[in-house]
């Protein structure tokens, strides 16, 4: 296995995780591991990238995001068989249409889109040397509307009864982004964060595909959001398959490109209160 480039791929079995799952798989070299939360729909989604790619090193392990046990328990199958890991893509998320709370009592989005992905990460970064982690976001950090910073802990126990969890939530990405960039660099390691934004695309990400009316309306009025399925998973395969790649702490944009986030991504001390509140709080939750 370790002659292998081990690649894990959160919420792989359907839309952005399951196309770069499959791209990626198309170079026998790489090995697949797609961490869902369903494994049934894993299974399934395996099958197919084998079918398709004849690359048989695709392997299913269960993984809730939402669930910082079920992040630990992930970890601990996978170090049962793996000496190594190449990349990490934090693909898993829901959408903003989601109310309640966490099994650890944190709001859900926020929860399956961020904190969960922290503790992965750091819990495979304390065995792996990782060379290439991309954090998924969007353009929806910078909502139409705008977004303030608030509180932390506000954001970790919302009700999301503004709609505001998922911007929060993707804000939260590239902040972690950034930030675990900075103490990698510290310690001198090589590993390369970046954050990738497919765009909004016809997924089953919001609960089922999204109406006709409802794609007509994003491509008119937001037509800088709109992403296109086979492009942005072409273009984040081609990042991760890049041996060339050198950049870190960017935000790539639908491509293979980068751009600038916006400005309120840019803010240091947002960046470091966040990556505080979220070490101080998974402390806490070990002690119960």
């Amino acid at each position: 296995m370790s002659e292998l480039r081990t690649i894990i791929i959160t919420g792989a079995n359907s839309g952005l995780g399951f196309e770069v799952a499959k791209k990626i798989a198309l170079n026998k070299a790489y090995r697949i591991i797609l961490a869902c939360r369903n494994l049934e729909k894993a299974e399934l989604a395996k099958k197919n990238i084998i079918k398709e790619t004849q690359n048989t090193n695709i392997e299913c392990i269960k993984l809730d995001t939402s669930s910082l046990r079920s992040v630990e328990e992930f970890v601990l199958e996978f170090e049962k068989t793996n000496d190594s890991l190449y990349g990490l893509i934090n693909n898993a998320g829901i959408s903003g249409m989601h109310q309640g709370k966490s099994i650890d009592g944190v709001e859900i989005v926020m929860a399956t889109n961020y904190l969960g992905h922290w503790y992965l990460t750091n819990l495979l970064l304390e065995k792996y040397n990782i060379k290439k982690i991309f954090n998924i976001t969007s353009d929806m950090h910078n909502p139409p509307q705008g977004l303030k910073w608030q509180n932390v802990e506000d954001i970790f126990y919302s009700d999301n009864s503004d709609r505001t969890a998922y911007p929060y939530s993707k804000l939260s990405n590239i902040y972690f982004t950034n930030e675990l960039q900075e103490r990698l660099d510290k310690e001198n390691k090589d590993t390369l964060v970046n954050s990738f934004n497919p765009g909004m695309m016809q997924t089953n990400f919001a609960g089922g595909p999204l109406p006709k009316s409802r794609i007509i309306f994003v491509k008119t009025m937001m037509p800088d959001r709109f992403g296109d399925l086979d492009k942005s998973s072409t273009a984040l395969s081609s990042l991760v398959l890049d041996d060339s790649l050198n950049v870190k702490a960017k935000y790539f944009d639908r491509s293979i490109n980068y751009i600038k986030s916006s400005p309120l991504s840019y803010e240091i001390k947002n960046q470091k209160e966040l990556w505080d509140y979220t070490d101080n709080f998974i402390k806490e939750w070990k002690k119960k």
